[in-house]
């Protein structure tokens, strides 16, 4: 790769304020699991690498393909990125939390061993990193095509299709951009660049989000499905309290909102399509005893697993969902010997839980050749959802995370579209294809 002079600098400050909790794990266990990152002053920040990681994923672009990220060949030396990504810093009122976790099997029993917590920065908090883009003489990626790769990137985090951190298609991560500023140096003020990333340089310049930000349906790289809800009584996903005097249980909250979180909406639509691929697969058989369907195989495309020698990243984002408008109740409960069918000596407690709210579950799938499909099984479980069919975290025996329709379910902003994506499934999963002779 040969030197090339530069001919310009564009930098833009980007703003933005998190919508989900945000996890940026530092590798340390002192206060958690996984404890936050931070700078040697203790405040949080996203690195600038992981930042511009999340925009070349979203650019699909392998690493030895030309793009406005630069490339590498084994035979030459590559192209450098053409793009320099600032660590992202918060306001100086950053809210911290701790979130638990455990793992669960298909029967929603916890697994032995699996318990963890992390620590998380809650959400609405602001922040702000900077992006520098370089024109060099002879570049081989052109000003057009250098503005719409910015343009992807900058529709893909007000989409929700970037995201920030881990547990991106949990709910982790999301932001919305508040505003895109931009300076451009050249050989003609040149000298004005040492103050390029000096805050109080850009106070007075105009807010250019609308020219660089404007997604389309055409632009999203997702199916994105939203589902209004109507909590039925109460709901039970608990955090644990540490406070003398608080209830001994208590149902999980962002910033004092009740929260569902994405982890425990994915958990009982996994469950419930693992089922609903189970029912298929009878009526599968039932019209050719050799064909059937590999349901693992299915679910771990649809959700992604961990295994000792690879993974596969969730094609499903469930975002954590806001239940606005529910009532607290306070309620005095006593444990019970399964075996004696008898209380329990000193197994009294105090709960907290939330009653009678509305939500709206938003969700997305990636466009690909499976998504029909896919959506089809998610659809089938939706449906359920909205009839009460199919509970929600904990205490389901006892009607808790029960839920019913509270408005008509959106793909892509469009009402009415369910059927066909059944439709789809059908035919799909019973073909050669979504089989195995």
């Amino acid at each position: 790769m040969s030197n090339r002079k530069v001919l310009r600098r564009k930098v833009f400050q980007i703003k933005f304020e998190t919508l989900s909790p945000l996890s940026i794990a530092s590798g340390d266990d002192e206060w958690t699991d996984a404890d936050i990152l931070r700078s040697w002053d203790g405040s949080p920040f996203v690195p600038g690498s992981s930042i511009a990681g999340a925009m070349r994923s979203y650019l699909k672009k392998d690493k030895n393909e030309n793009c406005l990220m630069g490339y590498s060949s084994e035979n030459d030396l590559g192209k450098m990125s053409s793009v320099y990504v600032s660590d992202a810093q918060f306001e100086d009122n950053v809210s911290f939390g701790i979130r638990d976790g455990v793992s669960l099997n298909l029967n929603k029993t916890a697994i032995t061993g699996s318990k963890y917590d992390m620590e998380i920065l809650e959400h609405g908090i602001r922040g702000v990193f900077y992006m520098e883009v370089v024109d060099r003489e002879n570049d081989d990626v052109n000003e057009v095509s250098k503005e719409d790769d910015l343009k992807k990137i900058f529709n893909g985090f007000e989409m929700g299709e970037i995201r920030l951190g881990q547990k991106k298609t949990r709910g982790f991560g999301e932001i919305r951009l508040e505003s895109i500023k931009c300076r451009e140096f050249n050989h003609d003020n040149y000298l004005d660049y040492s103050k390029a990333y000096d805050p109080k340089c850009w106070d007075t310049l105009e807010n250019e989000k609308l020219k660089w930000c404007n997604p389309t349906t055409d632009e999203q790289e997702k199916i994105h499905i939203e589902v209004p809800l109507k909590l039925r009584g109460g709901i039970s996903i608990r955090q644990y309290a540490a406070i003398k005097g608080q209830p001994d249980f208590a149902h999980i909250t962002d910033n004092g909102v009740p929260i569902i979180p994405g982890s425990s909406m994915a958990g009982a639509i996994r469950h419930r399509v693992h089922d609903l691929l189970g029912q298929i697969n009878q009526l599968v058989k039932e019209i050719d005893d050799n064909k059937s369907i590999e349901i693992e195989q299915k679910i771990d495309s649809m959700f992604g697993y961990v295994g000792k020698e690879k993974a596969h990243k969730s094609s499903i984002v469930i975002n954590e969902t806001k239940i606005l408008g529910a009532n607290q109740l306070t309620m005095t409960r006593t444990g019970v010997s399964r075996f004696e069918s008898a209380v329990k000596q000193g197994a009294l407690y105090k709960e907290l839980t939330f009653v009678n709210g509305t939500l709206t579950l938003k969700m997305s799938v990636d466009q690909d050749g499976d998504s029909n499909w896919i959506l089809g099984l998610i659809i089938l479980a939706l449906k359920d959802l909205q009839n009460g069919y199919l509970a929600v975290g904990g205490e389901t025996a006892i009607g808790r995370g029960v839920f019913e329709e509270n408005g008509p379910m959106l793909i892509d902003g469009e009402i009415g579209q369910e059927n066909e994506y059944i439709t789809d499934l059908l035919a799909n999963i019973t073909s050669s294809e979504g089989g195995r002779a």
